[in-house]
């Protein structure tokens, strides 16, 4: 039987400094695949970077807000914020 103590991280842990490090590499990643991806795209289709710019800076704002918004409410809750 698990007992309180052999939890898998406790309330806190996502917003540490491990945890923010890992959050921000994540998002350099996700960048980075972004700009590989446009690079990679045929020439004449690619769209202009203004009009790129705004498409995925639309889609990040609405994915940081959920994010935080997980982070925040993993936290508050009494269970494993690791596991839910």
């Amino acid at each position: 039987a698990a007992g309180p103590g052999d939890r898998g991280c406790e309330n806190g842990a996502l917003m540490d400094s491990f945890g923010i490090f890992l959050q921000g590499l994540l998002g350099v990643v996700a960048f980075s695949t972004l700009m590989l991806k446009r690079f990679r795209e045929p020439k004449h289709e690619r769209r202009p970077w203004r009009i790129w710019f705004l498409d995925t800076s639309k889609q990040a704002i609405g994915m940081l807000f959920i994010h935080f918004a997980n982070v925040y409410l993993s936290d508050l809750t009494e269970e494993d914020p690791c596991s839910l």
